[in-house]
Parts: C-alpha cells; structure tokens; sequence
C-alpha cells in the first residue's frame, strides 16, 4: 500500500509540474522542475522510510545543476547538506562532501555535454551554410550560362545574394565603372527603400515559394524594385574625389563600414538618400580588371556585418566579375558582327533583325538610298577612292537621322534607314535632307560625275505596321527604282503599303 501511495504521489506531482511547465517560461520552467524534483524527495521521506532521503537527494542536487549551473548546484548541495542534518539531527562530513563533489561532477559532465553540443551545432550550421552557398554558386552559374545579357546576368547576381535561399542579405546594388574609368555609374540594385517594403516582399517570396530563376522572371515582369533602381541608376560617382568607393576602386580590397562616416560626403549622400549606415563594398575585380562595385547591407532585419559577410560575398563578387567580363567581350563581338566594317553603320545582318523587333509592328517608315552613277564613279577613279566615297556618305547619313532612326549599309553603294513610329510625309522630309545635303558636299572628285557632282537617288515607303515589314522594303525598292529612272538626284514615295 506504501509503495502505491508514493507512485500515485509521483505521478500526480510530475503531472502538475509538467501542466504548470506547459505554459511558463524558461526561468519558471527549470524553477518548477527543480522544486517537483525536491518536493518528490519530501514525499519519499514522509510516505516512505526516511532513510533513502541522504541518496534522493542528490537527484534534487542533479536536478538544480542542470537547471542553474555550477552556482545552483553548490547552492542545493549546501541546502541538502543542511536539510539532512536537521531531519536527522547527525553530522555526516563525508556525507556534505560528496553531495559537493557531486554536484561538481555532474556540472562538469553537463558542461562537457554542452560543449560536445555547442560543436556539433556549430558544424552543422557551417556545413548548412556551406552547402547552401554551394547551391547559390550552382544556381548562379547555371543561370549565367543561360545568357550574355548583361542585364538579366545582374538580375541574376543580386537576387542571388538578397534571396531567402540565396545569401540572404536584405538589398544589393551594383556600380560599374565608365569605360573611361573616370566614374562608376549605378546601373541595378534589389531590395527595399524603406525598411517595411521588405516585410512585404519577403512575406510574397515566403508564402509563394520563388527559386532563383522565378525570382529574376518576377523583376523582370513585374518591373520590381523600381523606386530603388531609379535612384541607384541616378547617381554617378566620380573618382577624381576622395570617398570610400574610390578606396576600394584604388586598392582592390572589401571595405566593411560599421557606421558611416561624417566627413565622408559620399558616404553621408548613400545615407540620406538610401538609409546606408552599416554595409559592405566588394570590388568586382577579375585578374587585376576591376569592372565596377558591389553593396550589400540588412535595412530590415539590422542583422549586424562582418569580416564573414566579406569572406561569403567575395567569392560571388568575382564570379560576377567574371561573367560581366565575358558578357562585354560578347557583346563587343556582337556589334562587330552586326556593324559594316568600312562605314560602321549596322550591316545587312543587323537589318534583318531589326525588321523582326517590335517596333514593326507599330507605324514606322523606310528610306532606301542609293548613289548615282556609282559604277562610273568607281570606273574613273577606282575602287579605293569609291570605298572614301562610302565612309563619307555615311557620315553624311549619320548626322542627317534624328535621335531614334536607324541606318544600315545595305550592300554596294545602297544604304537603308529605318524611321519607328514615323508618317510618311516625316520620312520623306528626312529623305530630303540626306538628299540636300548630300548634293552640297565635296566629294573627291564628284566633279567628274556626269552630273558634275555625286548625288543620291532615295526611295520612301510607310508601313501602319500590320503588314510584313519586308513587303514595306519592296515598296522602298520600288520607289527607288521609280527616282532613278525619273531622272535621279531625287525623293519617290511608293503609296499603298
């Protein structure tokens, strides 16, 4: 009967210290453990035979160690030592000693096991970490692969490093240096102005699950972080002024700003304008080309940089370098192919292209040129003073358009311009003008032209852009062919397209 009694005891207390743990704090929690663990040594002792009470209590003592450390456990040694010799009114040294040892003991045992704890925790949360940069570094790569266009590889960058599965920083911007390396320019950033614009984002990226790829499609469509990319791409850092940027630029290295800096008018402008205080500068540098900068910072959480954020971010910096590198070598060989390389006006090729994009598809007018009496021309004075001829057309040409028209080499001594979003009576007062001024400028020997100088003949056709644009080059053709046999040295129109 004894012994049921004390079970039911234990069981009602572990129950009512459990239920009451349920809803406390941490503090109150290791409190009532402690206490339901002293309060079962005081049933024992009154249900049961007082003389298990000297060994209970070192689970009371046990209990205290783990709840409140070394202090707490030679508090409840002492305590237990005092408890047992008023209950049992004898003295027993060796009995207080080893309740002392104990709690010693058990303190260094738990302070062993916390630290084994500590370590392992600590190396799954870098090799959780590491894994999860090795991910972004394969996202990020793959992505580039995908792609030379500039802009989508900078998408592709920052939203690696603010995404919640990428690096996680809360915003990113990226300067590139001019091509005369006199200024960095911003040209992309993500992330919030203000620091509840983040709380937004994060909660849609949260609740919709976006990967890298889903990410950089939403900026793209939906046109985010727009009010941070305008004033990003607003500014214009020069570096004949002494600033932070210009450091970086100079010496190759990070730079991690803890506060921002009063004298440092640069840094003070980042502040007022985008709430910069505490951020990181990492030069995106590739064997010794330093191409530009990149900043990263935590507006919404706070959560503090350091030397470690330099160390992850670098890695992802020069990759960046890297790709934008080769994007510019590609879009350099780009322009070469769709350029003529004796008038550098846009080739044939580039043509045809043009006539695929999207402003066909609106209103938009054509000007086919030609020069008269070309084949004379190349016949009395050679082809090496005709190919003089061509350059200086050219320039004629250039600075004949307006700020959207488009000219092209079309083969031989034609020339074709494209006019978006131009009625045909505009276009046909630019044909005029090339025209005009072409008849008023000195040519190498245009005076032996039969004319007594070198002319052009210029065909004008309009397209409302519902019709193929490569029917509207016919009508051009056509009303050139119609110039030319008319008399030259003049502007035809085919009507109807």
């Amino acid at each position: 009967m004894e012994a049921l009694f004390l079970t039911a005891a234990f069981m009602f207390v572990a129950f009512v210290a459990n239920t009451f743990r349920f809803y406390a704090n941490g503090y109150i929690n290791r409190l009532i453990f402690v206490m339901s663990t002293v309060l079962l040594v005081l049933l024992e002792q009154w249900l049961a035979t007082p003389s298990h009470t000297s060994w209970l209590l070192l689970f009371a003592i046990a209990a205290t160690v783990v709840s409140f450390h070394f202090s707490g456990g030679m508090v409840a040694a002492a305590l237990s030592s005092l408890y047992l010799w008023i209950t049992t009114g004898a003295m027993e040294p060796s009995i207080y000693a080893a309740y002392f040892l104990f709690a010693g003991s058990v303190y260094a045992i738990r302070y062993y096991v916390r630290k084994i704890r500590q370590q392992r925790d600590r190396w799954l949360e870098i090799l959780t970490f590491n894994s999860k940069q090795l991910n972004v570094t394969k996202d990020v790569s793959q992505a580039m692969q995908e792609t030379f266009n500039t802009k989508r590889l900078l998408e592709t960058i920052l939203t690696s490093m603010t995404a919640g599965h990428g690096l996680g920083y809360n915003r990113a911007m990226i300067f590139l240096l001019s091509e005369d390396g006199s200024s960095l320019k911003g040209i992309m950033a993500t992330g919030p102005v203000r620091a509840e614009e983040g709380f937004e984002i994060w909660e849609d990226i949260t609740a919709n699950r976006y990967g890298l790829t889903d990410l950089i499609d939403k900026k793209e469509a939906e046109k985010s972080d727009q009010q941070l990319n305008e004033i990003v791409q607003d500014m214009t850092i020069p570096l004949q002024e002494k600033s932070f940027l210009r450091d970086v630029m100079e010496s190759g290295y990070p730079l991690l700003i803890k506060e921002a800096d009063t004298h440092d008018e640069l840094m003070m402008r980042f502040y007022h304008t985008l709430g910069l205080k505490e951020f990181v500068v990492i030069p995106l540098l590739h064997q010794g080309v330093k191409s530009g900068v990149v900043i990263i910072d935590n507006l919404v959480n706070q959560k503090p940089l350091n030397m470690h954020d330099v160390d992850i971010i670098t890695p992802l910096a020069t990759q960046a370098a890297i790709a934008l590198q080769q994007a510019s070598q590609y879009e350099s060989v780009e322009r070469m192919a769709l350029k003529d390389g004796l008038t550098n006006l846009y080739n044939q090729r580039a043509f045809q292209q043009s006539l695929s994009d999207d402003f066909c598809t609106q209103p938009f007018s054509i000007i086919l040129l030609d020069i008269d009496f070309f084949k004379n021309y190349n016949d009395t004075n050679g082809h090496m003073l005709g190919n003089e001829v061509l350059v200086q057309l050219a320039g004629v040409i250039t600075t004949s358009l307006r700020g959207d028209d488009l000219a092209y080499r079309f083969g031989g001594e034609e020339f074709v311009i494209l006019l978006p979003r131009t009625p045909r009576d505009q276009a046909i007062k630019v044909a005029e003008r090339i025209r005009k001024r072409v008849e008023e400028t000195a040519f190498p020997k245009g005076e032996l032209q039969p004319e007594g100088k070198l002319t052009v003949s210029l065909g004008v056709a309009e397209s409302d852009g519902s019709a193929d644009p490569f029917e509207t080059v016919e009508f051009a053709d056509q009303a050139l062919y119609e110039a030319k046999e008319s008399g030259k040295n003049r502007v035809a129109v085919k009507v109807g397209v």
